[in-house]
């Protein structure tokens, strides 16, 4: 057996439990799709109050769905890997001589399968009961934006997996410091030009601000791929930036853990 076909078994082991453990306790998965929906429909209907021109209920269809997969590198990538060094997993792991880097795209690949089903249902509740409307020329668009935003979040979540082995519980503190502030700031409900020009700027350094604008631009607007193109080069530009980030800072976590012993230290 050939060492890259070892690590991509690891990947897909790390995936495998991750998707059926997260549909383990079914009620989590039913709040999980009961409570955005609550969410949504109060702002919807806010708007609808206002007298809001129609396509905001796309918007914020769109930003409900695009924010579960921010919270998902959150507290999916990020706490998990602390979590395993907390209840021994890590040491376990750590013995296989299995890349690091193949746990955490199993992490990311079953957390982003678990997440896309969610998020699709949602999607099918904004469409079908809050009557929200699409351009379903513009999907292939919107898809090419939406997988990149995905993969410049994730390789943001390889950063925020070597912090949170580092600092511990302070990460999770962490996370819900960051809930909030990253909704106001990527637009979540709202277009990202409502902002004054410094915000928009700070704004557009988040990978889900850029992603959300640029598929909210494809299926509301039907931009085509050429008006997308700044889209596109961006968060081509956040996913590379984000990986060499996430790589470096991990590797220099393993190089202190073997150094120092604290990689598989618990309850820092």
């Amino acid at each position: 057996m050939s060492k890259i076909y070892r690590e991509l078994l690891t990947a897909y082991a790390r995936a495998w439990v991750r998707f059926k453990g997260n549909l383990a306790i079914k009620t989590w998965v039913l709040w999980e799709i009961i409570l955005p929906t609550i969410f949504m429909a109060s702002v919807i209907y806010a708007y609808k109050n206002l007298n809001a021109p129609p396509i905001f209920i796309g918007f914020v269809v769109l930003g409900t769905v695009m924010m579960n997969f921010w919270y998902n590198v959150l507290w999916g990538m990020g706490d998990v890997l602390y979590w395993d060094k907390e209840t021994g997993k890590m040491e376990a792991f750590l013995i296989t001589g299995r890349s690091i880097y193949m746990l955490l795209m199993g992490m990311a690949l079953g957390g982003m399968i678990n997440t896309g089903l969610r998020s699709a249902t949602l999607l099918l509740i904004g469409i079908y009961i809050f009557g929200a409307e699409f351009r379903l020329e513009a999907v292939p668009n919107a898809t090419l934006i939406f997988l990149l935003t995905l993969a410049s979040l994730y390789c943001m979540g390889i950063i925020f997996s070597s912090l949170h082995l580092v600092y511990g519980r302070k990460g999770i503190k962490m996370n819900e410091v960051m809930g909030i502030p990253i909704s106001f700031l990527s637009g979540q409900f709202y277009p990202i030009n409502v902002f004054p020009t410094a915000v928009q700027m700070v704004a557009s350094l988040l990978p889900l601000t850029v992603g959300l604008d640029g598929v909210r631009r494809a299926l509301i607007e039907g931009w085509g791929i050429w008006e997308l193109s700044p889209h596109i080069i961006l968060l081509t530009i956040m996913t590379i930036v984000f990986l060499q980030i996430g790589v470096r800072f991990m590797n220099r976590i393993i190089e202190m853990g073997r150094r120092d012993g604290r990689l598989i230290l618990r309850w820092q």
